[in-house]
């Protein structure tokens, strides 16, 4: 294993969540009073998503952190964590029987690690990459990172829960 895939690993499967605790802790909490959009389809999901313009994290966030939703929709703009935990708390909202759940996957290169939105319908699972949602309908997680996160090559991936960043799942590839 690279120095590089350790390090993702380490990443993902240690101080990720932690520290998008306290950050959201520290820094976050006066957002917690703000409304989220109410919807009543997915097409209204995509909607609000769309109301989002991506912007990578930076330094305060150490590129990687996973902000409050109420922060995301007040503020407009986050990276692919921001769209994931947006579009889950919506949908948990809007039927919570679609049991929503975000999936990031480290990848190389660094830059195109990816966190989605999954959620159960029709028999199956969806997602939402950012603000598109995915046509097909898929059987696992595993499934669905690898439909997203070609060409890269993956190092791990995990399953958290949105509200609490509980790690339900990790794959080191």
């Amino acid at each position: 294993m690279w120095l590089e895939d350790k390090f993702l690993a380490w990443w993902l499967h240690g101080p990720r969540y932690g520290w998008s605790k306290l950050r959201r802790w520290l820094f976050e909490r006066g957002f917690l009073q703000t409304t989220l959009p109410h919807v009543s389809s997915l097409a209204d999901i995509q909607a609000r998503l769309r109301e989002i313009r991506w912007k990578q994290d930076s330094w305060p966030q150490l590129f990687d952190c996973v902000s409050y939703p109420q922060r995301v929709w007040a503020r407009k703009t986050d990276d692919c964590d921001g769209f994931a935990i947006l579009a889950a708390t919506l949908l948990k909202n809007w039927d919570p029987q679609t049991k929503p759940v975000v999936v990031t996957a480290m990848v190389t290169p660094l830059a195109n690690g990816h966190s989605v939105c999954v959620f159960q319908m029709g028999g199956g699972l969806r997602y939402f990459s950012n603000a598109l949602l995915s046509s097909r309908i898929f059987q696992s997680y595993g499934e669905i990172v690898a439909d997203f996160t070609p060409p890269n090559r993956l190092v791990c991936w995990d399953v958290i829960q949105p509200e609490t960043l509980k790690e339900l799942e990790y794959h080191v590839v």
